[in-house]
């Protein structure tokens, strides 16, 4: 069924009372405008970080409140779904709050940065209705109560996260910490691009070419459907763990995950709860409780993985290494591994966990944490917490009290200074290089559109706070060419004003080489501090799909620009001017243009293209917007501000930026006209 005739349920968000977990009881029937058209009319909402409105902040009583709503929620049984396990170990319904919070921030993917529990999207079609995430609407609808006590302050993604972690506190499991501010999307739209859809299967085919179940990057799971690999084992090696130990590799290390922190994860994970296939052909069971309780049908595997299912210990670690597991066909039909022997505990592993005792390099690490409680405590708390805060950007961004220390991943940068420079020298410095070699303009032009155009507004990363351009990898990516000569020009002034940032340099180079070129003026917003190596930007690569027009509208997503803006960057300067000339060039293919740049002359950019060509000033006002937005956008205060908003640094003499500047010879030249008129 292709997913342009398929309705997904793109409900408003709520302030309070309703709730859209509701909409994986009601499917879709029909849609009139194409996948395509529904895709780029709502990411158009969702921009920037500064531009988000949806549901978010800090809750009244704040998160250590919604915890304690959460906490009472865990053993109090609902009918409409009851809870795990009977006394003394349930009910309980930390396993189910755990695997929601896990497959909601699972979906994440290093390639592009999109998926994640930020957003909230598990709420909506595609994802609720995913297979690997049945039963996820009882969850959210246990929840419910507590969204709508705490109201529009609260976020589903940060309710959702708190959830998992309360239900790990609460079972004696540890918790690194809590990054909150995670801001609702009204719909499920985002999500889309994860499939099953017809645009995910145009960037990364999988399902179109019979390749499902080995999926390769950028999907981030092996299986379209579900979160990581089939539990089962890869497809044609069912059953087999050495097997299913590669496609666990692959699949977590598309998220950043290393093998340590691959293996925490799983068997920390799997200290709590169980699986649910009570019969071979669902619905299970009759009467009240057909399909619930005892009656699950979830995963299609049956049973837990320890004998105390509501209580963190490593026991699921050393039951891999007390027992011989055998292979059989569990209740709900599927493959799964039992103990041997008389006596053997009502327990149960998935190929998947078993892989963890198999594999030459999961096998020594398993072992380790068999032995060793406190180092799993250690890295199951901290892959826990990069699991549920991967897309959430540095920790300027989160809210509340409970941030931890930054982590290796989250690749800090040095605090921002407290003393701003006097940058009208530097830029005058700037202005001197541009004057005595015309080649400078655009070489400046283009190196600071390089150092800022690998901020994703998917993640939060990138961008040309740090300068990481001045490093591999991105020194030597083939779309970085020249930086390194630019950055070598605009040295002498960095060792005449050593305390200016690299960034700050790159990024107000740029600015003057564009408004000498012609462009609108601009503010200038100063305080970007310099990294000390490029750790992080090799996810930042440029990707590139078959279709080149999906390829640059893809882009423009993952930096959040609209399709205007996202077209007029295409007219960096390659010269000494900033007009609509390269679109009229473009269009009379007068000169030489990359493949990249002749899509431009398709749907749905064509349009855009003729409009400035018809009016430059149109041209000009949309390009000063999109360079703005570009240069500032990683530039964080919170999850929803942004630390530039407002602010103008002086870089031209007179007090003001260019656009002061500007502005005050308007002033100046209008008042010479008043005294000559009268």
């Amino acid at each position: 069924m292709k997913l342009s005739n398929f309705l997904f349920l793109l409900t408003p968000t709520f302030g309070g009372a309703g709730c859209p977990h509701l909409e994986q009881e009601r499917r879709a029937k029909d849609q009139s405008s194409s996948f395509d058209a529904v895709y780029r009319h709502h990411h158009q909402r969702r921009l920037n970080p500064n531009k988000r409105s949806g549901d978010g902040g800090v809750p009244d009583g704040g998160f250590v409140a919604v915890r304690a709503e959460i906490a009472k929620s865990l053993t109090t049984s609902q009918d409409f779904f009851p809870a795990d396990f009977l006394p003394p170990i349930g009910p309980n319904y930390g396993g189910l709050m755990i695997r929601l919070a896990w497959h909601c921030s699972g979906s994440y993917r290093e390639s592009d940065g999109r998926g994640g529990c930020d957003g909230g999207r598990i709420r909506f079609d595609p994802e609720l209705n995913w297979d690997d995430n049945a039963n996820l609407n009882n969850a959210l609808k246990i929840l419910e109560p507590i969204k709508e006590k705490f109201g529009s302050k609260l976020s589903w993604g940060d309710l959702v996260v708190l959830a998992g972690n309360t239900a790990i506190e609460e079972m004696g499991g540890p918790i690194f910490g809590f990054c909150g501010g995670r801001i609702d999307d009204p719909d499920g739209a985002n999500s889309l691009i994860l499939g099953p859809s017809d645009i995910q299967e145009q960037i990364s085919p999988c399902v179109s070419i019979g390749e499902q179940g080995r999926c390769m990057s950028p999907l981030g799971p092996t299986t379209v459907g579900l979160i990581y690999v089939n539990p089962a084992g890869p497809v044609g090696n069912e059953s087999m763990p050495k097997a299913s130990g590669a496609d666990i590799r692959q699949a977590f290390t598309r998220m950043g995950f290393n093998d340590r922190e691959s293996v925490a994860l799983i068997g920390g994970g799997h200290a709590f709860g169980k699986c649910h296939g009570a019969c071979a052909s669902p619905p299970c069971g009759t009467g009240d409780l057909e399909g619930i309780g005892n009656n699950t049908f979830t995963s299609g595997f049956e049973g837990a993985w320890t004998t105390r299912p509501a209580t963190w210990t490593n026991e699921y670690f050393n039951n891999l290494f007390d027992f011989n597991w055998t292979v059989g066909t569990g209740p709900g039909g599927s493959p799964q591994w039992a103990p041997d022997g008389e006596g053997s505990p009502d327990i149960m592993m998935l190929t998947t966990d078993i892989a963890l005792s198999e594999d030459e390099t999961y096998k020594p690490i398993s072992k380790e944490y068999a032995a060793d409680l406190s180092s799993l405590e250690n890295d199951f708390k901290k892959a826990w917490y990069r699991l549920t805060t991967g897309d959430m950007g540095p920790p300027a961004r989160c809210l509340g009290d409970e941030t931890p220390e930054a982590q290796p991943w989250q690749n800090v940068l040095p605090a921002p200074p407290t003393d701003l420079l006097d940058y009208v020298p530097i830029r005058s410095e700037i202005q001197s290089l541009i004057d005595s070699k015309n080649t400078n303009l655009p070489a400046f032009a283009k190196l600071a559109w390089n150092c800022a155009s690998t901020f994703r507004e998917t993640d939060y990363r990138g961008g040309c706070n740090g300068a990481r351009i001045r490093f591999e990898p991105e020194s030597d990516w083939e779309s970085n060419a020249g930086a390194s000569d630019a950055i070598s020009t605009l040295k002498p002034v960095k060792v005449k004003y050593p305390d200016v940032s690299y960034a700050d340099l790159i990024v107000l180079a740029g600015q003057t080489a564009i408004e000498a070129a012609g462009g609108k003026p601009m503010k200038f917003c100063a305080g970007r501090t310099d990294a000390s190596n490029g750790d992080g930007s090799d996810i930042l690569a440029p990707r590139i799909y078959p279709d080149t027009v999906i390829s640059i509208e893809d882009d423009m997503h993952v930096k959040g620009l609209t399709l205007r803006q996202g077209t007029a960057l295409f007219a960096v300067p390659t010269g000494a001017t900033l007009s609509n000339k390269y679109f009229e060039d473009l269009v009379a293919d007068n000169g030489s243009f990359t493949d990249e740049e002749k899509a431009l002359l398709q749907e749905p950019f064509k349009p855009i293209v003729d409009e400035y060509i018809a009016d430059n000033d149109v041209f000009l006002m949309e390009f000063e917007a999109a360079w703005t937005t570009m240069m500032t956008a990683d530039r964080f205060d919170g999850p929803t501000r942004n630390s530039c908003t407002g602010v103008d640094h002086a870089t031209l003499d007179g007090g003001g930026t260019s656009a002061a500047a500007g502005s005050s010879l308007f002033v100046a030249l209008l008042g010479l006209v008043f005294l000559a008129l009268f």
